[in-house]
């Protein structure tokens, strides 16, 4: 039976439920099922006009649309989310976040017709007042919904404490299509040439927007004893946020001089990190993350802090280590460990790859919601 599934969510770029998103829509038509999106999307000031997520699902041929994100919740929005309902003649509405499982909740739950409804959700964060509010509100709409999509093991056990029925709660990873990704690396050697590096210079990378959830912080304490064992070390930080200025004030405060690279937004980041000898995943909180999957696609072993469902896929001691969050000590170990024994990192970094290609390939997932999409569909009928 062939469906349509409107996907909706607010979002300000691509990051990481967007990637994840990106992996998985593209592999659904294989399965009868017809991807549509909408954004709510409120461009940045000097940002783009079309959101980047929507263009690239576009450019994968799926349409894509995105409506004016109004600020906190907007009836209006309601009214138009509808309307793209209608206008896509989807038999599912999958949401992606706290603003879209609100407002979207509300539209699929309509008097004169009910909609089918799944929602994921791929992290909830509490850094501010409005976002404890939206999850407050989220959390007790999710309950209404027919399915609610889970992306760790640690993220169910959160719902079904919260109240969601566990009979409606679907666990279903991130995914990432490893060959792909992996063939979009340029050459170590060449990457590393590029960035003045040497080949054989300890590398560690970490990609990530650059907020106080990603820990960059604790890296760069990591880092700082580090070098101090291995003054030939360095460390390429990845990524923009608001964070930026404080992290390099932090830095130059350690001394860390030319050991730590911060090289802002980057569209090469899987040359980067296949330049690495080690991916650092310090987060003080996660889903699942993409990063994590894209290390292993390309066979480097992880450093992670124990989180969310990172532990779902870095076995620790056979694809990477996993240490405490915020504990800056253990993660320098774990990175000498990797630096010290190139062997070592060779192993679990070839298991990885074997683990992401047997497990967490877009048509797993793809399989997965198809299957999801028609059961909700039969039992609204």
């Amino acid at each position: 039976m062939p469906l349509t599934v409107l996907h909706c969510r607010s979002s300000f770029a691509r990051h990481g439920p967007e990637q994840a998103m990106g992996q998985l829509l593209p592999a659904l038509p294989a399965y009868s099922v017809t991807p549509c999106v909408l954004a709510l999307y409120r461009a940045p000031a000097g940002g783009p006009q079309v959101n980047p997520w929507v263009e690239e699902m576009r450019r994968n041929g799926i349409a894509a649309e995105q409506i004016a994100d109004p600020g906190p919740l907007s009836l209006g929005v309601v009214r138009r989310l509808r309307r793209e309902i209608l206008a896509c003649g989807a038999d599912v509405l999958h949401t992606h976040d706290y603003k879209t499982n609100i407002l979207g909740g509300l539209a699929a739950r309509r008097a004169d017709r009910s909609l089918a409804w799944v929602a994921t959700v791929h992290l909830h964060t509490t850094t501010t007042s409005r976002l404890r509010m939206y999850r407050a509100l989220d959390l007790f709409l999710l309950r209404l919904a027919d399915r609610v999509v889970t992306v760790s093991r640690e993220q169910r056990r959160m719902l079904l404490r919260r109240g969601v029925d566990r009979r409606r709660l679907v666990l279903v990873p991130n995914v990432i299509g490893a060959d792909a990704f992996a063939a979009m690396a340029a050459p170590r050697g060449a990457t590393r040439a590029a960035l003045g590096l040497a080949d054989d210079v300890p590398l560690v990378v970490l990609v990530g927007r650059l907020t106080s959830q990603k820990g960059v912080d604790v890296l760069l304490t990591a880092a700082s004893a580090v070098v101090d064992v291995r003054p030939s070390a360095r460390f390429l930080i990845a990524g923009a946020g608001p964070d930026q200025a404080a992290l390099q004030a932090q830095a130059s405060s350690l001394s860390l001089g030319d050991a730590v690279l911060f090289l802002g937004y980057r569209s090469d980041v899987p040359s980067l990190m296949a330049a690495a000898d080690v991916i650092a995943v310090p987060s003080r909180a996660e889903g699942l993350p993409l990063v994590v999957l894209e290390a292993m696609a390309l066979a480097r072993p992880v450093v992670a802090a124990r989180v969310g469902g990172v532990p779902d896929v870095v076995r620790h001691g056979e694809t990477g280590f996993l240490v405490t969050p915020d504990a800056p000590v253990p993660l320098a170990e774990r990175l000498l460990e990797l630096l010290d024994d190139p062997a070592l990192a060779t192993r679990m970094g070839d298991a990885g790859a074997r683990l992401v290609r047997a497990r967490y390939g877009p048509d797993q997932a793809a399989r997965r919601m198809s299957t999801v999409y028609r059961t909700v569909v039969a039992e609204r009928r």
